[in-house]
């Protein structure tokens, strides 16, 4: 397997990698810094949060393009192109659903406040 033969396989993957690691990054991160923004108010987790929902939705953006671009493959595979093409749906919506964690967490974190333990 070459490098440009393993580099598209990758893209299909990015939406089910990208929105859980997204996810687990900010939900320590937000437990790391729960005590910090107790003392003072930092916008630090909110601005971490909504970058992570970035990265998780450009996973899903990524999934996506990879679905379209192996639209045409389908017919021109052998093997049909089912598994791949499964995979980057997984990850559109494996991306979705983690940007949605992420947003309700951070909703959350503004609600209610950090000096509550």
């Amino acid at each position: 397997m070459t490098a440009a033969e393993r580099h598209p396989k990758l893209l299909y993957w990015a939406g089910v990698a990208l929105g859980p690691l997204a996810w687990g990054i900010n939900l320590q991160g937000v437990y790391a810094l729960a005590h910090f923004s107790c003392e003072t108010t930092k916008l630090t987790g909110t601005i971490m949060s909504v970058a992570l929902a970035i990265v998780a939705l450009a996973g899903t953006a990524i999934s996506a393009r990879a679905v379209r671009r192996g639209v045409g493959a389908e017919w021109a595979d052998a093997q049909g192109g089912g598994p791949r093409t499964f995979m980057a749906w997984l990850g559109v919506g494996s991306g979705v659903l983690f940007a949605l964690v992420i947003a309700n967490q951070l909703a959350a974190s503004l609600v209610i406040s950090p000096c509550l333990r």
